[in-house]
């Protein structure tokens, strides 16, 4: 179904409108809409919310309530998007595009035959493009139920890091022993490695819609090559499942996903996780928002140290607002990280997690912002042999990056990174800043 959503359908089948920007007033319709919906979700909320206030003026306006139908449709709001297209046909019956529309999304709440019914009667039409006729023609299995949607993107970059190793920041450590603290100078290899690195990724989502509830399969695989520091390569993989069900305006939903980490060929660290969680719609003068909460279990094991191991429980709270093209979400996160091993050093860790996103279209690209900050404190002593403390991190972090679209397939991006790390045992100190560049090809 993917394939000939909205906007693309409707460029074939004639809607030859060009998008004329101009800064309309709340009293004032555009002289027309958009046929494209954008590629990405965030810059699709932002159309939508744009039509806020037009109503009104535009409530004449065919094309108006089949730009809104289309956005609402590629956001999966098949509801509000049948509301929509209603209107548009019952302003200009013979809108074909918005008849295809109005037909999927009868689709998507469960309305098969009326849905065939309206796409036979496009598919008659004398007057589509002869290309659409066929395709149209050639899908038996068109508004089958629980049909697979898949996307997918290759990433490639090429950047410079300041420590591939994640070494601690000082090379001298204090040895607490009987007879008196002992400085020892760390090794070379036990030392921040800098230079440059390729990295690459690969990803995979595919999502299957019912009239109420999705189920979004996802994977991801990335791999940092350096030829100068190859013991410091590092190869990670990530899978999850969301299922969420629409429940009134809000959603409730679980997810289940993993991590894999391997550096110089072992496997470091894996993560299983699952996860609980209800939002709802917040509406505030000139704000778009959501908030929700959930609820987190994740095994959490180190292959090369099992004393390591724990298993983390904590709780989540989160929000995100939209004014106009601006997008911020705001995420926090409390919970215990609680050791498997009585061996384990320190013990039982606490965590406080908090990010920060934001968004914002800049010229024809997208400027994102990412701000995070942890805490994480041992409950115990974590080590007679370094001053006997009971460890303390703070750890803060950032990204500033920019996606250029070249095309619908290829975008042009780049980030700067930065990473820091304080701690009361210089062991666990460390910072680590990143600049890459490089090139996204996606399709579906």
């Amino acid at each position: 179904m993917r394939g000939w959503k909205g906007g693309w359908i409707a460029l074939l089948l004639g809607w030859g409108w060009v998008f004329v920007a101009q800064a309309a007033s709340l009293t004032q319709c555009p002289l027309s809409f958009p046929v494209i919906p954008p590629a990405s979700t965030e810059l699709r909320q932002q159309a939508l919310a744009d039509l806020e206030g037009l109503q009104d003026p535009c409530r004449e306006r065919a094309d108006f309530f089949a730009w809104q139908g289309t956005l609402l449709l590629v956001l999966h709001h098949p509801q509000k998007a049948a509301n929509a297209l209603e209107k548009a046909l019952m302003l200009d019956p013979e809108l074909a595009g918005a008849q295809l529309d109005y037909a999927q999304a009868l689709a998507e709440l469960g309305e098969k035959e009326a849905a065939k019914d309206l796409t036979l009667t496009v598919l008659g039409r004398v007057d589509i493009p002869q290309t659409l006729h066929d395709w149209l023609a050639d899908q038996p299995g068109l508004w089958n139920e629980g049909v697979w949607q898949t996307t997918w993107t290759v990433q490639s970059m090429l950047g410079h890091e300041t420590n591939f190793n994640s070494a601690p920041s000082s090379n001298l450590v204090t040895l607490t022993l009987l007879g008196g603290n002992v400085p020892v100078t760390l090794g070379q290899s036990q030392q921040p490695e800098a230079g440059f690195a390729m990295l690459t990724t690969g990803a995979v989502e595919t999502v299957r819609h019912w009239s109420d509830s999705q189920l979004q399969l996802e994977a991801d695989a990335t791999n940092r090559t350096s030829q100068d520091h190859a013991d410091s390569n590092l190869q990670w993989i990530d899978g999850s499942a969301l299922w969420s069900h629409n429940l009134g305006d809000g959603t409730a939903g679980a997810q289940a996903y993993t991590t894999r980490l391997r550096m110089g060929g072992q496997v470091l660290y894996e993560e299983n996780t699952g996860k609980l969680f209800v939002d709802h719609p917040l509406n505030w003068t000139g704000l778009e928002c959501r908030y929700g909460s959930g609820a987190e279990y994740s095994l959490r094991d180190y292959p090369t140290d099992s004393t390591l191991n724990g298993v983390y429980t904590g709780l989540e709270l989160g929000m995100g607002c939209q004014r106009g093209q601006t997008m911020v979400t705001a995420t926090g996160m409390w919970g215990v990280d609680h050791a498997q091993n009585p061996l384990r050093l320190g013990g039982d860790q606490s965590r406080d997690d908090f990010s920060l996103t934001a968004s914002q279209p800049l010229g024809q690209g997208l400027l994102i912002l990412l701000g995070q900050w942890s805490r994480l404190s041992d409950q115990e002593v974590y080590s007679p042999l370094l001053g006997g403390m009971v460890r303390g991190i703070i750890r803060r972090g950032g990204r500033i990056e920019y996606d250029y679209p070249l095309n619908k397939h290829w975008t042009v991006l780049g980030y700067l990174d930065t990473l820091t790390q304080d701690s009361n045992i210089s062991l666990f100190t460390l910072s680590n800043q990143a600049l890459y560049f490089g090139l996204r090809w996606g399709g579906n």
